[in-house]
């Protein structure tokens, strides 16, 4: 998990690079681009530069609030969590600034940068089934399903990278086949564990 000094370190740059290149920025940035790889939708610079910044300070003072205030978890739970909300705010910044950059020099598509920034999202996300030291009680049934919960986004980090070496088109269908397959094994690995939670409490 990314540690929340990380984090902030990295919306401050993100946000002093956004500010830095704000005046060299196009009036209208694209934002969605079609299976050739060519922008088909633009939107005011304005709202690009601040809309994520906005969200991600949204994000964080809602779970702040829901964390102290409506259902205060518990420190297993909270760590959990926010680790999450890190790593999501993390994969967010990369979107936005891979965005700018694209709009200022188009050195790269918009699909292979979300295809390598998706990997390291995943492979980030895989830190968080690591055993913990303070979770020497758990059931050994439950160690093996955190570890093979792991495995499982660490194979779709791995598995989604095929697809920069495929056409636009092809590479997008392998994406989201790829992490259609490893979500709903997660999903299932989750019910069994859930099941076999409730049987031994």
């Amino acid at each position: 998990m990314v540690k929340y000094k990380y984090t902030l370190g990295i919306f401050c740059a993100c946000l002093l690079f956004t500010i830095c290149l704000y005046p060299y920025l196009p009036n209208y940035l694209a934002v969605h681009w079609n299976e050739s790889g060519e922008p088909n939708e633009f939107v005011t610079k304005q709202v690009v530069v601040f809309i994520i910044p906005f969200f991600v300070v949204l994000l964080y003072g809602l779970a702040y609030v829901v964390s102290h205030h409506i259902y205060k978890f518990n420190g297993d739970h909270h760590v959990i969590i926010m680790g999450f909300i890190r790593n999501v705010t993390v994969f967010i910044l990369f979107i936005h600034m891979l965005i700018l950059f694209i709009n200022l020099e188009n050195v790269i598509s918009f699909q292979t940068g979300l295809t390598i920034g998706i990997s390291v999202f995943l492979f980030m996300l895989s830190k968080g089934f690591k055993k913990r030291k303070e979770a020497e009680e758990e059931p050994m049934k439950l160690q093996k399903i955190r570890l093979f919960s792991r495995r499982i986004f660490q194979m779709m980090a791995c598995i989604i990278l095929f697809s920069l070496f495929l056409n636009l088109r092809w590479g997008f269908y392998f994406l989201i086949s790829a992490i259609s397959c490893g979500s709903i094994l997660f999903m299932l690995c989750i019910l069994y564990s859930y099941i076999i939670e409730s049987y031994e409490t």
